[in-house]
């Protein structure tokens, strides 16, 4: 494993910031999140034509940048640090990567190249009401009518799914049971019988759906009832991906705290030089700095070709765990130290605390995270 960034990394890192600072800052997230979508198409697009951001985790010959997981975490990391990207992580990340995973070849070139180009979003739809996203938690089901496909069931807390316009859809063959028949469908969302509703979430810089499916028409991603690997591989470089966004968010709620704590005077002293402070802003900085080791590490195991499942598995575990629980840490002592002030709407801190309450729930939250490691371990 590579310790640093290569120069060209550093650069497109600070592109990324340049681009977000400017143009997705978190004034227009706040503001955005009074709408129904949460984001700009225009932006979208003008970060998809410049960037190429939507694309950069996708192969060349789809249409994309053709980099690795590297580059898609310094951009999510980026990402977060304003609270920005509106449906990045779920078309550019958990939509594209579960498409890569399952698709044939021919189904790959016919969807990717317009999520990287923007002009297409998509939505990886899994959880069921029940919140599992195990194998036997999966319970829509899928069969073939005819020439084609239909799939039926509900599934929740899908991440933008009502900006989505391709859904890929996990749901399972009647009769089977646990990973064996579980199948990725692509389904459009404008289709007959499909219904998204929006639902409120306690963060609000990022939309949620619910989403019912009744005989709606699909396409099997590859091999119908064979999905669940490629399932089970999106879902841990989801982990690992809002360990990057979270990441970002962290040091973005320390940098916050310290410029506020070094202009904030009480007793004729800034509120910085006092004991208190310093000590909580120092252990921040120390669970951010392993936090940061942990996301890094993610990035890279996930970017190696031959990297095996199990591999991935423990590196989503570990990044998730422990980038969640700094972010909370970040989010909620960045609260505390600017004190009265920042309980108040105006303030950006609830917005990131937010964040990372919600983002730590996501795709499993830390102690379920910890359980899993303990298991593939044997502790």
């Amino acid at each position: 494993m590579d310790f640093a960034f290569s120069e060209e990394q550093d650069e497109f890192r600070a592109m990324v910031r340049r681009f977000v600072e400017e143009r997705w800052p978190v004034a227009e997230v706040r503001r955005l999140a009074e709408t129904e979508t949460g984001f700009e198409r225009a932006i979208w697009k003008q970060m998809a034509a410049e960037l190429g951001l939507q694309g950069l985790a996708i192969p060349e010959a789809y249409g994309g940048q053709g980099f690795g997981f590297l580059e898609l975490g310094i951009a999510l990391e980026e990402l977060g640090r304003q609270l920005a990207g509106g449906p990045f992580l779920a078309s550019a990340c958990l939509a594209a990567q579960a498409i890569l995973g399952a698709a044939s070849e021919a189904q790959r070139a016919a969807l990717l190249p317009a999520i990287a180009s923007g002009d297409s979003i998509a939505a990886l739809a899994v959880l069921e009401p029940d919140g599992r996203a195990a194998p036997e938690g999966v319970a829509a089901t899928c069969r073939k009518v005819g020439g084609g496909w239909r799939v039926s069931g509900a599934k929740t807390c899908v991440v933008d799914g009502q900006n989505a316009d391709l859904l890929v859809v996990a749901a399972r063959e009647p009769g089977s049971a646990g990973a064996q028949g579980v199948s990725l469908l692509a389904v459009r969302a404008d289709g007959p019988g499909v219904e998204t509703t929006a639902v409120p979430g306690l963060d609000l810089t990022r939309k949620l759906a619910d989403l019912v499916l009744r005989e709606a028409p699909a396409e099997p991603l590859g091999a119908p009832g064979a999905a669940w690997p490629a399932l089970s591989r999106a879902l841990d470089l989801a982990a690992i991906a809002l360990a990057a966004e979270g990441t970002g968010a962290a040091a973005r709620c320390l940098e916050s705290a310290v410029a506020y704590a070094r202009t904030r005077v009480q007793f004729a002293r800034p509120i910085g030089s006092f004991q208190a402070i310093k000590h909580r802003a120092a252990e921040v900085m120390l669970e951010l700095e392993s936090a940061r080791s942990a996301a890094y590490w993610s990035w890279w195991v996930a970017a190696q070709a031959d990297a095996d499942a199990g591999a991935v598995a423990e590196a989503a575990s570990v990044a998730k765990s422990v980038c969640s629980d700094a972010f909370l840490r970040a989010a909620a002592d960045s609260l505390h130290i600017h004190g009265g002030i920042g309980f108040t709407w105006e303030f950006d801190c609830h917005l990131f605390l937010r964040r990372a309450r919600a983002s730590a729930q996501l795709f499993g939250d830390p102690v379920a995270h910890r359980a899993r490691l303990a298991e593939r371990l044997g502790l």
